[in-house]
């Protein structure tokens, strides 16, 4: 039985002892923890509340779980010890053995998945670009915030709706539209080569930017082009459907090299066509009202009143998301709808949410802004307007580079370089992102995320790669689908502490969606990769002696690189064989 439903049961069999309406399940799980010490045990429970509601000193409490649990559940392995106000618990490692290796032996490239999700519908929306350029890199966080939230959802047999909703409408599309019709090449737009097409749109949206500091009538031009687009004017809408061609199939190229996927790739164009409904409804049932002759919502608890139509009659992003979020409701009903955008949007989706609730629809408080902090690369945010931006396909390139020199350092002979330096330099991208709290501003390090020691990806890869060789040479010596019995098998505190880490592997992914940030899969992976190194370090595994010890720790090798492949395979990340 993995950790968590240990826990749960344990929770719930301590309810059950007190048999106290303040004492409940849920609130004692919550409580539950971890021993200063893995030898005091395996969690731990103050009891600080428990003795509050039983009108109990704290440690007359803890003392008498210490005598009487075990009893009061007979043929329950656990052990109870009290340490102040504290109760730690332990279970028998052979039976948390068994169960884990049993456990990892039906599920297999599924360990870790669970039916708590089943019966409930969560739409994510994450990467979401502005297209008509390539993905840049402050696309990076939301796409992949977003692409593990996804896949550990799925994981956790929630049925998961992924959508892509691109950004191919509105002001900034319209000044594209404005400058490839000034100075667009055609001969490279229609050529064969989608990274050139993409390159000069790119070169043709600063340059109008540019122009536009100095001319300011560019802004009006641009203006101009959105009001064709709206009108369905057939010179704007060739071209429209031109570039967002382009667009689409440059980001898809990028997103396949991270393992994004997508269910729905949707553009806020889709929503056009029923503006005049989408206005009328929202006017009604909002109390829309003019101001300086724009339609403005007010907001309750907002200073700032959210625009949903121009003085000039065309629409804002707001107002197609109010359309896009009425629409997902009646197509998906979904329990829950995520979107995975960067904090500096907090306004935005207030409006939204707000303007939502206004008009009465009542599952806008399932909607969630799920934000993240500012992605820095040398100290300087990225700006596409100025040109100041580093694509996305480039950094991944320069980590495969950078990764292939790393790999080639340490190995001269290995085999496949090239599609080795791929998934470690790629691999170290995704984990360096997805190792901070979502919420935390991080700066982009080259040395630190691709670094073999340490809580980076390549050393969790080179871990699983150790348990590939391991195996490779096991093969023939140990049978792993006919483990040994090991009940009186003597654990050593390393062995114990590593089936401990693998059998916590679904608590993780429970915390991932608890918390609605992918934080928690990194880190149980690190701690799994140390806790397999310091058991590696300390006993021989193919040279040990007793063939029930050889067989255990093979067992124990065998287990950890299911569990690594798992938890990388979650994260978007490939590994290879040998580094």
């Amino acid at each position: 039985m993995p950790f968590v439903d240990l826990r749960s049961d344990l929770a719930r069999k301590i309810a059950e002892y007190w048999k106290n309406p303040e004492i409940t399940a849920d609130q004692i799980l919550a409580e539950l923890t971890l021993p200063p010490n893995p030898a005091m045990g395996h969690v731990a429970l103050p009891c600080f509340r428990i003795a509050k509601a039983l009108g109990k000193q704290n440690h007359e409490v803890t003392k008498d779980l210490e005598q009487n649990f075990k009893q009061a559940f007979k043929g329950s392995p656990i052990t109870v010890k009290a340490a102040g106000p504290y109760a730690n618990f332990k279970w028998p490692v052979p039976a948390l053995l068994e169960a884990t290796l049993h456990q990892l032996k039906v599920d297999g490239p599924l360990y870790g998945q669970d039916r708590s999700g089943a019966g409930q519908k969560v739409l994510i929306e994450y990467c979401s670009p502005n297209i008509a350029k390539k993905l840049a890199f402050q696309h990076i966080r939301s796409t992949l915030i977003g692409s593990v939230l996804a896949n550990v959802y799925e994981r956790l047999g929630y049925e998961t709706i992924r959508v892509n909703f691109v950004g191919d409408w509105g002001s900034q599309f319209a000044r594209l539209l404005a400058a490839v019709d000034m100075w667009g090449d055609a001969s490279i737009l229609n050529g064969t080569s989608n990274a050139q097409a993409m390159q000069h749109l790119f070169e043709l949206y600063v340059r109008f930017h540019k122009e536009a500091e100095q001319e300011p009538s560019f802004n009006e031009l641009g203006s101009k082009w959105l009001q064709k687009l709206e009108s369905r004017d057939p010179k704007a809408t060739e071209l429209w459907k031109k570039i967002r061609d382009l667009s689409l199939t440059a980001v898809e190229n990028t997103l396949q090299r991270m393992q994004v996927r997508f269910d729905h790739v949707e553009g806020e164009s889709a929503y056009i066509a029923d503006m005049a409904d989408t206005l009328a409804m929202v006017k009604k049932e909002a109390g829309a009202r003019l101001s300086e002759g724009a339609y403005i919502v007010d907001v309750e608890g907002i200073d700032v009143p959210a625009l949903i139509q121009k003085k000039d009659g065309t629409t804002l992003y707001l107002t197609r998301d109010i359309a896009a979020a009425i629409d997902r409701e009646e197509r998906f009903g979904c329990q829950k709808m995520l979107y995975v955008v960067s904090e500096q949007q907090k306004l935005h989706f207030q409006l939204l949410f707000g303007t939502l609730k206004k008009m009465g629809r009542q599952w806008a408080s399932k909607c969630e802004h799920v934000s993240f902090g500012t992605v820095m690369f040398g100290q300087e945010k990225m700006s596409t307007r100025e040109g100041r931006v580093i694509f996305l396909d480039d950094l991944l390139d320069e980590a495969k580079s950078r990764a292939l020199i790393e790999c080639t350092k340490k190995n001269p002979d290995l085999a496949n370089k090239e599609t080795v330096a791929e998934m470690v330099g790629i691999g170290a991208v995704i984990f360096g992102e997805m190792a901070a709290h979502r919420q935390r501003g991080i700066e982009f390090d080259w040395d630190q995320i691709l670094a073999l020691d340490g809580e980076t990806c390549p050393y969790v890869q080179y871990s699983l790669v150790r348990c590939y060789s391991l195996l490779e040479k096991a093969a023939g010596i140990v049978d792993l689908d006919n483990p040994p019995k090991v009940d009186t098998y003597d654990f050593a505190i390393e062995e114990e502490l590593l089936i401990l880490q693998l059998s916590r592997f679904r608590g993780a992914l429970h915390q991932v969606v608890a918390e609605n940030d992918p934080f928690a899969l990194p880190k149980f992976l690190v701690e799994t990769a140390k806790a397999f190194n310091r058991f590696y370090y300390q006993f021989p595994v193919l040279q040990a002696n007793d063939p029930v010890q050889k067989a255990v720790r093979v067992g124990l090798v065998n287990a950890t690189r299911q569990v690594l492949e798992n938890g990388l395979g979650l994260l978007g990340i490939q590994c290879p064989k040998e580094m």
